[in-house]
């Protein structure tokens, strides 16, 4: 296979078997660990069309004021029912900080994303 190193440059500059360093090799196809021998990269899932709209709103949401995030509070409290008798566990009403309520928005965006894909009929 040859020496890894590319132009005299250290092996360390590999990033996930791919080598970052573009450039002549002399006409020589190198084949690094993690590379098929089609040259594209091997690991990793492919992305789904699904994924590219949930980045997408994520940078909306990004975009926003924080302060339009006052009320998403994620935090829960616990207290005992007067008729039941039970421990009841419900989020708390009480207002954020508006970062973090965009935070916890984004956050509940992504797992509510990942959690309906299959109902969305996305593998």
């Amino acid at each position: 296979m040859g020496d890894i190193s590319i132009k005299g440059r250290s092996p360390l500059l590999k990033v996930g078997g791919i080598s970052r360093l573009t450039g002549n090799t002399g006409g020589v196809k190198e084949v690094f660990p993690g590379m098929g021998l089609t040259g594209g990269a091997s690991r990793g899932k492919a992305k789904s069309k699904s994924d590219f709209s949930l980045k997408n709103q994520v940078k909306k949401i990004q975009k926003m004021p924080d302060k339009k995030f006052k009320h998403v509070n994620l935090e829960t409290k616990t207290y005992k029912s007067d008729r039941t008798g039970k421990n009841v566990t419900v989020q708390k009403t009480d207002p954020v900080k508006g970062s973090k309520g965009k935070k916890n928005y984004i956050n509940e965006t992504k797992r509510y994303h990942h959690r309906n894909k299959e109902m969305m009929g996305v593998k």
